[in-house]
């Protein structure tokens, strides 16, 4: 199978390393209040995905390249939740080999599913893209001549600049989703997605620990390592899964039936 290449990390103290993750408490002495009770390495589906792309003001057609994750998409029922599956930043990393073995875990989604998920996010940014546009015109139109001599003189009125700030609130929603499917998908906020394909399966190594308080509260912390040179820089890759047990029951339930005992 083809693995994304890790970074270079010292996995032979890792309980070490892990135990410095668990959360501290007081002012002062910053004693430990969680212990590291489980960690595994495993390897996790991601599935390669590439758009097609246009751009209006340019008239260019091109493609662009993220990685989707495949075990937790059809899990994840939320718009802007699934922001969380993507990984934009794994497209050009180099693949190695790797042995089929007892850690390669997780849940492979069928084409259809995964499909349904790419498609979801292409439908959602073209209806904003189009509420985009309509509102662009009105707010141009409303700062029309920002720097007059008339609006240097005289203040603009009160109705106007309300009218201004309830359009901008009302794009709020949907500008903001323009963005952060550009994030993901490794394009510009002017480009058009126009259809997208679903590539080769590709794992990403990844090290999951649990953490437990004295009142038996447990903690999934997930670590993501390609490219990452050290224990920081893979946890801050692993918190959009991180982030996705926190807030979906059914991806912390996925991830926690890597380790036993279960928490």
């Amino acid at each position: 199978m083809k693995v994304l290449k890790a970074g270079r990390l010292d996995m032979d103290t890792l309980g070490n390393r892990l135990n410095r993750y668990a959360k501290s408490g007081g002012f002062l002495s910053k004693k430990p209040i969680e212990t590291l009770i489980d960690y595994r390495v495993v390897y996790r589906p991601f599935r390669r995905v590439t758009i097609e792309t246009e751009s209006s003001a340019a008239n260019e057609h091109r493609q662009v390249q993220t990685l989707i994750d495949e075990e937790m998409a059809p899990l994840v029922a939320d718009q802007d939740h699934r922001m969380l599956l993507w990984r934009p930043r794994y497209y050009d990393i180099d693949t190695v080999e790797h042995d089929d073995t007892e850690d390669t875990k997780g849940f492979i989604a069928s084409d259809a599913e995964l499909q349904q998920v790419v498609d979801d996010m292409l439908a959602r940014r073209c209806a904003c893209q189009a509420l985009d546009e309509e509102y662009r015109p009105k707010l141009k139109r409303l700062q029309a001549d920002p720097l007059s001599a008339l609006s240097i003189v005289l203040p603009r009125r009160v109705g106007s600049l309300k009218r201004e700030q309830t359009l901008i609130d009302e794009r709020k929603e949907s500008h903001a989703y323009i963005l952060a499917s550009s994030l993901i998908t490794n394009s510009s906020p002017q480009d058009i997605l126009v259809s997208s394909t679903l590539g080769e399966r590709v794992f990403v190594e990844t090290l999951i620990a649990c953490y437990e308080t004295a009142e038996t509260l447990k903690r999934l912390l997930v670590f993501e390592t390609p490219n990452a040179s050290s224990f920081d820089e893979s946890m801050k890759a692993g918190k959009a899964l991180t982030r996705l047990c926190d807030i979906c029951n059914e991806c912390r339930e996925r991830v926690a039936g890597v380790l036993s005992p279960e928490p």
